[in-house]
């Protein structure tokens, strides 16, 4: 009985990250670095590679006053297995400490592709910036099965007509490849 509550309980925390993405038709695909995910069509995909082999990804509307605006930010570390655990507590520590984030949900899950995967969902107070409002978070720290791994974060922020960015459909439509 008790391994198949841990069962459900793993596959708790939000979207099913089997077969094709759902992705509405006011978004567009990135690909790279073995991930597929959803992004808002017209926003602005900026990339840089790192010498070890990593990677980072950051996608923003093309108008990025007033702020906070939104973001959608890809990291992948070759061979990063051993850091995995702290990096996923060090995150998780940072948006409570320093943003003064209230978690809404923090989830261990499945994801085809992934060894290890966990789901956050965060909300920010308003704080600062040019138009300052509650930012909204949804997040995956990704290892893969050969010690790579992918961290996700998209936050929109909850400004009356800047709705083009919902974390969730953005997180629900990241697929793994190779």
């Amino acid at each position: 009985m008790l391994a198949v509550t841990a069962t459900v309980l793993a596959g708790c925390g939000g979207g099913d990250f089997e077969g094709s993405a759902k992705v509405p038709a006011d978004y567009a695909s990135y690909r790279g670095d073995r991930v597929t995910i959803a992004y808002p069509k017209g926003w602005q995909v900026a990339t840089r590679k790192d010498s070890d082999g990593g990677s980072s990804v950051r996608i923003t509307p093309k108008k990025t006053t007033p702020t906070p605006y939104g973001v959608i930010l890809l990291s992948a570390s070759p061979n990063a297995e051993k850091r995995f655990e702290n990096n996923v507590k060090g995150r998780r520590a940072v948006l409570q400490t320093v943003a003064d984030a209230k978690i809404d949900s923090d989830d261990e899950i499945d994801v085809p592709g992934a060894k290890e995967a966990h789901r956050l969902t965060a909300t920010a107070p308003s704080r600062a910036g040019t138009d300052p409002v509650a930012v909204k978070s949804d997040s995956l720290d990704l290892l893969r099965e050969g010690g790579d791994t992918l961290t996700v974060v998209v936050a929109a922020p909850q400004r009356k007509g800047d709705d083009d960015l919902d974390p969730e459909v953005v997180v629900d439509s990241v697929r793994l490849s190779g």
